[in-house]
């Protein structure tokens, strides 16, 4: 009895492993360009889309805006299949800003929805949908 556990065990151990490895098969590593439309609550106008281009790791999956006026933390993170789950908080002089998401990887592109909550100080917080879309250039400049 104490062998066959002892094998179940083993095989859990090896499955979770392959699966890990494998759970990010169709993120290309290297540079994307990654396109971020925000809606924000409450506010008639729309805000234009935002482009960037970033090295994109599955150790590190998350798009990111790398704002110089912010300090961002990956608080949190999931992944399930070429999915990514992940909670991130951006601290900064204007305020504090909290990001829950996913972004799908499929072969060279990726899609993705965020909600941000901006608590800034002094005014009522914001709350932004996000909306996220990008495609994979190339390798990283070095």
């Amino acid at each position: 009895m104490w062998i066959m556990k002892k094998s179940l065990i083993v095989f859990v151990v090896l499955m979770s492993m392959l699966w890990t490895a494998g759970a990010f098969a169709e993120l290309e590593e290297g540079l994307w360009e990654v396109t971020t439309q925000v809606e924000v609550r409450g506010m008639p106008q729309s805000i234009p889309p935002n482009t960037v281009r970033q090295c994109i790791t599955k150790s590190n999956p998350v798009p990111q805006d790398k704002d110089k006026d912010y300090d961002c933390k990956t608080i949190s993170q999931k992944i399930s299949g070429n999915t990514v789950s992940y909670n991130m908080e951006c601290k900064g002089k204007e305020g504090v800003m909290q990001t829950s998401g996913t972004t799908t990887y499929t072969d060279n592109f990726m899609n993705g929805a965020s909600t941000t909550n901006f608590k800034m100080k002094g005014r009522p917080e914001m709350q932004m949908a996000n909306k996220i879309k990008g495609k994979y250039l190339g390798s990283c400049p070095k």
